[in-house]
């Protein structure tokens, strides 16, 4: 049995072909290559499992491969952790510099869309506008509101609260309790 490798940042396009013949370069045989599929839609995840023959011919891969382009992307290569099914997984990996959640540089990533000029409404999280979608008419209806409660604080006292009614009668489940301990 081989050494397996952990490709990692991979286009969405790329073939297994592809991705065997990349690591085969320089005479190293490759055993196996499997891209990694989404359960639910089929589509590739962004990873794959290759399998070389030798640790020597891993570890040149490693070398030529990681941190290098590979149909347009900067992939990520290291040996296969082993995992024990039921085991908690690894511990993320920090990301490269430029990919999604990486470091600084790179292209700008979520939704936000390219950058807007100076006087453009602010955004939120996840590029969504910030604040009231009407302004105007919520402050409005704020306002109103605000109004209404102040002109009748006679109502708010009339309300009555739990646990008011007489004193000297205190409720226990459906049974009513006066405060006498005559049966």
């Amino acid at each position: 049995m081989g050494t397996k490798l952990f490709v990692g940042n991979l286009s969405y396009a790329i073939t297994e072909q592809e991705l065997r013949e990349a690591f085969a370069q320089n005479g190293r045989t490759v055993q196996s290559v499997r891209i990694a599929l989404d359960r639910e839609t089929q589509r590739p995840r962004g990873f794959a499992f290759v399998e070389l023959a030798t640790d020597a011919d891993a570890d040149a891969a490693i070398a030529q491969w990681n941190g290098q382009m590979l149909s347009g992307r900067s992939i990520f290569v290291e040996k296969a952790q082993e995992r024990v099914p039921g085991a908690p997984r690894p511990a993320p990996r920090p990301r490269p510099f430029g990919a999604p959640g990486g470091g600084p540089g790179g292209p700008p990533r979520g939704p936000g869309g390219p950058p807007r000029g100076p006087g453009s409404p602010p955004r939120g999280p996840g590029g969504f506008r910030s604040g009231p979608r009407y302004p105007m008419a919520s402050a409005e209806i704020n306002k109103e509101e605000q109004r209404r409660r102040t002109s009748r604080p006679e109502k708010a006292a009339d309300k009555k609260r739990k646990g008011e009614g007489r004193p000297e009668e205190k409720e226990r489940g459906k049974w009513r309790w006066d405060g006498n301990d005559d049966y």
